[in-house]
């Protein structure tokens, strides 16, 4: 029933699928093409920049075989060629060959230690290999490369507030804010990093200013109903959470709120059958550190949610039988 978008980081890159490749393709297109083509070596024949061009065309009409043909073409005349190394591996990775595709980008930021984009894309399929320390390296030298890149910039404060770096985290979302007020997610982080540092005011006041501007925002009410959870507004934080589980049903975050919520209010059998059906797509759910990441647990809430994981557990690990 229920997955995540607000999940730990190296869980969210482990979740990256192929059907996401094809919004990144088109996004960095975007970027490659903003002289109405792909960038090319300078040295490479024209030929091979043809063979390029067309690869990034074929990319662009997702068309993943024709455009992974095109670039072999150009690499094989131009072994060296940081662009076609970049396209061969996003191709690679729109076909789901992520391991040929880490290769082929691994050389396109070896040949290209200057191609911003590059960097990026490697950083997300490492992320998704599960490995946030490497990824955070690729992240960091993307934005160093390209400051307007607003994706980077996210994952990298996602990757930062991870691992406890919660003041350049919140300058890095501040920053995507200022040059994107309307970016809820960056704002929903913004405000989980208040509620970290048990700032309520302020984590409730970037929750309002979603919600007056998208009422639906699913964000918003995440955000909301995580607010109201710790002031200890246990009606109100479920009311929250059925709104953002209407906005956006894959929010794990929002299922294990609803486990403690429904169990705090002794409504167990509706915990425990959220609980089964979130153990379907989440093993982790059962384990405390993981719930407990999940609905930024303080020192009240750890206790609820073991007893609610122990008593619970027969529902997705039943008893040997003797």
């Amino acid at each position: 029933m229920i997955q995540d978008k607000s999940r730990p980081v190296h869980k969210y890159g482990a979740r990256l699928c192929a059907g996401m490749c094809v919004l990144a393709v088109q996004i960095l297109m975007g970027s490659l093409y903003a002289q109405d083509r792909p960038a090319t070596s300078a040295s490479a024949p024209g030929d091979v920049s043809t063979l390029v061009s067309q690869g990034y065309d074929s990319l662009r009409h997702q068309d993943a075989r024709e455009a992974e043909a095109a670039f072999r073409k150009a690499i094989a005349a131009s072994p060296h060629h940081a662009e076609a190394h970049l396209g061969l591996g996003m191709a690679l990775l729109s076909q789901g060959q992520d391991a040929a595709a880490r290769g082929e980008l691994d050389l396109a930021v070896q040949y290209g230690p200057n191609l911003a984009v590059a960097h990026a894309e490697l950083a997300r399929v490492v992320l998704k290999a599960g490995e946030p320390a490497r990824a955070r390296e690729l992240f960091e030298k993307a934005v160093t490369l390209d400051p307007s890149d607003s994706a980077s910039r996210f994952q990298l404060a996602m990757l930062l507030a991870e691992v406890g770096e919660s003041r350049r985290a919140n300058e890095l979302f501040e920053g995507i804010l200022k040059a994107q007020p309307d970016n809820d997610r960056a704002r929903e982080q913004l405000g989980l990093g208040y509620l970290r540092k048990g700032d309520l005011d302020s984590a409730a006041t970037e929750a309002n200013t979603i919600l007056r501007k998208r009422p639906r925002s699913a964000e918003g009410h995440r955000l909301m109903a995580l607010v109201l959870w710790r002031q200890r507004d246990t009606e109100s934080a479920l009311a929250e959470c059925a709104e953002a589980v209407a906005a956006d049903p894959d929010s794990l975050s929002m299922a294990a709120l609803q486990m403690a919520g429904f169990w705090k209010l002794a409504r167990k059998k509706e915990a425990q059958a959220i609980l089964a059906s979130t153990y379907k797509t989440e093993r982790q759910i059962i384990r405390s550190e993981f719930f407990c990441h999940l609905i930024l647990c303080d020192a009240q809430d750890i206790s609820l949610v073991e007893d609610f994981l122990r008593r619970s557990r027969w529902v997705v690990m039943p008893p040997t039988a003797p």
